[in-house]
């Protein structure tokens, strides 16, 4: 995390484990909903970058700590931006799925 980021970053591993374990926390997968049937962390909720505004609908409560991954087309970075428009702020980056081995938690 560079110095001046305001978001904090997390592996997506790190994320999964707090996310099974603390109320109030969720998992968001932000990549297109083709590409999240096909592989994904079972815990997740898929929040397509083309459609942010759904996020509503699937987390109403915008002091939910929401950790956002990705992949290497869909950067969590960007996302992390998206849902600050929509008014949830306790965001947190969990990288990209290329990064790390989910496979072992399905």
């Amino acid at each position: 995390m560079g110095i001046f980021s305001r978001t904090k970053e997390i592996t997506l591993n790190q994320a999964i484990n707090i996310t099974r374990t603390t109320e109030g926390t969720a998992l968001v997968d932000i990549r297109d909903k083709e590409t999240f049937k096909k592989d994904h962390v079972p815990q997740a909720i898929n929040v397509p970058m083309n459609n942010v505004a759904t996020i509503h609908n699937r987390i109403p409560d915008p002091e939910t700590t929401i950790y956002i991954y990705g992949d290497y087309n869909t950067r969590p970075s960007k996302a992390v931006k998206l849902f600050r428009k929509e008014g949830y702020k306790n965001l947190v980056r969990a990288g990209c799925i290329e990064d790390h081995h989910v496979r072992e938690y399905k």
